[in-house]
């Protein structure tokens, strides 16, 4: 039983800091599908 529980805390950490590098990977729509004569 332990062991299941370490598993799914590792799972949330990992899963936590993942979309924690995600978001300061992507870029905002308005910036990556825009370009030089689009207006927005």
């Amino acid at each position: 039983m332990r062991t299941f529980i370490l598993a799914c805390v590792a799972a949330v950490v990992i899963a936590a800091i993942g979309a924690t590098v995600l978001s300061f990977i992507q870029e905002p729509v308005s910036v990556a599908f825009t370009t030089e004569g689009v207006r927005l």
